[in-house]
């Protein structure tokens, strides 16, 4: 039995993948966190150690005071990169820790392929270079687009709906492209399975792939629109019109530029991804083919389970 260590577990997908390491039952977990949290402690009945991100050297002591084997990081902050650095860093000092997934977790491998395209994608870039540096095993997780970002409170999720191209509660969407681009949407809750399995695997492969499933934007929307009961007003933005800075607006893109300004661009940049079918993931080998038992989540299934009756 090895002991995870998850960076960031207390909520979002490092909390999805706490909860998929306890049911696995496999492995001694704890939770890395800037302070305690007695009550989620509880309810998890996992124990958060406290350290402090911005010391590199008690960090080290706390993996291997805990004797970590692996770390799973789901920290990373495209304005703050060092506590992931530092993390990284300690657990390469780490006499006992081996292994270390940073948090990427990424559509598809625009850190590698567009570094420089955004803040977000230098970010993750940044982070891919600092494990590299080091002599840990690692992997880099790129699993399409979450697809809780089209949840509602229904249907519970720990990552927050952030509802780009499609926003199902007023029955809309902008479609970039043609809407016949191939799009990989991948659940949270199948991204945390194939993580706490790929624990099992004897070695890593540098990047790891997830295909939750294959559908169009045109073929999402007719589900949601199936799902929801209704029909939905839909316009489509072209490659071109993104290119030059022109986006259809939601009734939602509101709320999401007020709670995160700079929203806008990267849904431009977004966009222009999907229309040339970035995420049309055709990895030569992805955890589905390892763990053929895991059945990812379907997206009819989800909108049902979201929006049926809602």
């Amino acid at each position: 039995m090895a002991v995870i260590a998850v960076a960031g577990g207390s909520n979002g997908l490092g909390l999805t993948i706490v909860e998929a390491l306890r049911a696995r039952g496999k492995h001694e977990i704890i939770i890395l966190s800037r302070k305690d949290n007695p009550e989620l402690e509880k309810r998890l009945e996992t124990r958060f150690v406290a350290v402090n991100y911005k010391d590199v050297e008690s960090m080290q002591f706390v993996l291997e005071a805990n004797d970590v084997d692996t770390v799973i990081c789901t920290i990373n902050s495209s304005t703050d990169l060092e506590p992931e650095r530092n993390l990284i860093r300690a657990a390469d000092r780490s006499c006992i820790t081996r292994r270390i997934i940073p948090s990427i977790f990424a559509g598809f491998p625009y850190p590698i392929k567009y570094p420089d395209s955004n803040v977000v994608a230098k970010s993750k870039s940044e982070m891919i270079k600092e494990v590299q540096k080091t002599s840990l095993e690692y992997t880099v997780f790129y699993n399409g687009i979450f697809l809780d970002y089209y949840g509602s409170p229904h249907f519970k999720s720990h990552v927050p709906a952030w509802p780009m191209f499609v926003d199902i509660s007023h029955e809309s969407a902008a479609i970039p492209g043609s809407g016949n681009e191939l799009i990989v949407f991948t659940h949270s809750s199948d991204i945390a399975e194939f993580t706490v399995r790929s624990l099992d695997l004897l070695e890593w492969p540098k990047e790891s792939y997830v295909i939750g499933e294959k559908l169009s934007w045109n073929e999402f929307v007719k589900l949601a629109e199936d799902a929801k009961g209704s029909k939905f007003n839909i316009v489509y933005d072209s490659e071109a019109d993104l290119k030059a800075g022109r986006v259809s607006q939601l009734p939602s893109y509101s709320e999401m530029y007020t709670a995160s300004p700079g929203v806008e661009a990267g849904i431009l940049l977004a966009g222009e991804w999907f229309a040339k079918a970035e995420l049309d993931l055709k990895p030569t080998h992805a955890l589905n083919d390892d763990f053929p038992e895991i059945k990812p989540m379907r997206v009819k299934r989800f909108l049902e389970l979201s929006w049926k009756g809602h």
